[in-house]
């Protein structure tokens, strides 16, 4: 992977309470990561001892460096190798025992990694720590596709009659209106006005606004607003593990409805997510098409996908696993 582009951005990796005891063996990009602790901190390095190839996942950490188990040698956090057991004292450590290093940070509760120089930062949440806000966390969950089809699948609107009857669509109004898309630096926004039953009152139906915030490559920050200004928000983050399998990380934030659990919440995205998977996990090619011209979109439903899609071109990338 050492021209790809999707390098330079965070990708999550791991929960935080994963690095609470020994290193953590774990994917990105088809490169296999080690992940552990120094002083608190996260810590991240390619996991293959230089010596031998052996993971380096499978040693433990000691004074916060991580030995291997194999032969006992040991990496410090900046992945230089500082104790060799087999050389006698004295001699020098060769200058090319290093591993290589990755940019790790924590946030959310989650282990970010950034393979090579970032060119933004971790997406901001603030609801995560708002108050007057309840937010909590789904899970990880894997799915045999690419990180590119899913976000696709998350923003597509006009599925919504066919796979989600009943919740989120109606199959006797499947006409989506022109939606109209607006691009920033490194993403994409735009907006749906959707029918809903009233949050206090579920005998009424009511009109929300739905906002989609598109940031390149793989997170999306939607909202859902009512009339009565309560807003349930949904931050959702693909990270590509390796070739047509992800890892879906997402939380939810609500404004109301404090004394609800968050089970009722959780339920239903996950029965939605659930529609979602066996439809998406089926499409081929598993990677997302860039070329406009190998799939057939339709002006006003589509647009959101073709402006993704060309954009995710722009960043570099070829068809997006």
């Amino acid at each position: 992977m050492a021209d790809d582009p999707l390098r330079h951005y965070w990708h999550p990796v791991a929960l935080s309470s994963e690095l609470n005891s020994g290193p953590v063996s774990t994917m990105l990009l088809d490169e296999p990561i080690v992940l552990w602790r120094a002083n608190g901190r996260p810590v991240a390095l390619r996991d293959l001892c230089i010596h031998r190839g052996a993971r380096l996942s499978l040693g433990w950490v000691e004074n916060d460096n991580i030995v291997c188990t194999y032969h006992g040698w040991s990496y410090d956090p900046e992945g230089a190798c500082v104790r060799i057991p087999s050389l006698p004292p004295g001699r020098a450590i060769p200058r090319k025992a290093r591993i290589t290093r990755y940019h790790c940070v924590e946030k959310y509760g989650l282990i970010f990694v950034c393979p090579d120089d970032p060119v933004r930062p971790v997406v901001e949440f603030p609801e995560f720590t708002q108050p007057g806000y309840k937010t909590f966390f789904f899970g990880r969950h894997r799915w045999k596709t690419s990180a590119a089809r899913m976000i696709e699948n998350f923003m597509d609107i006009s599925h919504f009659p066919w796979v989600h009857p009943g919740t989120l669509g109606d199959r006797a109004k499947p006409v989506i209106p022109n939606i109209e898309v607006q691009r920033g630096s490194g993403e994409l926004r735009f907006e749906v006005a959707t029918e809903g039953r009233s949050r206090t009152d579920p005998s009424l139906v009511t009109t929300d606004r739905v906002t989609y915030r598109v940031v390149l490559p793989f997170t999306i920050y939607n909202e859902r607003i009512t009339p009565a200004a309560e807003r349930l928000v949904f931050f959702f983050l693909v990270s590509p593990v390796r070739s047509n399998e992800i890892d879906r990380y997402m939380f939810l934030a609500r404004n109301y409805a404090f004394d609800e659990s968050d089970e009722k919440f959780r339920k239903f995205s996950m029965e939605v997510a659930e529609q979602d998977r066996v439809v998406v996990e089926s499409q081929r090619p598993e990677d997302l098409p860039l070329d406009l011209s190998e799939e057939l979109h339709l002006r006003g439903p589509d647009n959101c996908a073709v402006v993704y899609r060309q954009m995710m071109r722009e960043l570099g990338v070829s068809d997006v696993t």
